[in-house]
């Protein structure tokens, strides 16, 4: 003899603790356009690390431009 058995899912209790929320995002300062020396040298260091020819090319060309 089989009997059908079928299960009720039981009634969830309401969550005791509040979903939990992000603070709002902080502010940042304006950012202004950095020296292109400084851009120069962050990049070569970038490079110094990787094999990215996008980058390569920036630095290339700011290179050049600021001789």
């Amino acid at each position: 003899m089989s009997q059908d058995v079928r299960e009720t899912p039981a009634p969830e209790a309401p969550d005791p603790t509040p979903p939990l929320e992000s603070p709002p995002p902080a502010a940042q300062p304006a950012r202004s356009d950095p020296d292109p020396r400084t851009r120069l040298h962050q990049l070569a260091s970038e490079l110094m690390y990787s094999r990215n020819r996008r980058l390569l090319i920036e630095f290339l060309q700011l290179r050049r431009a600021l001789r």
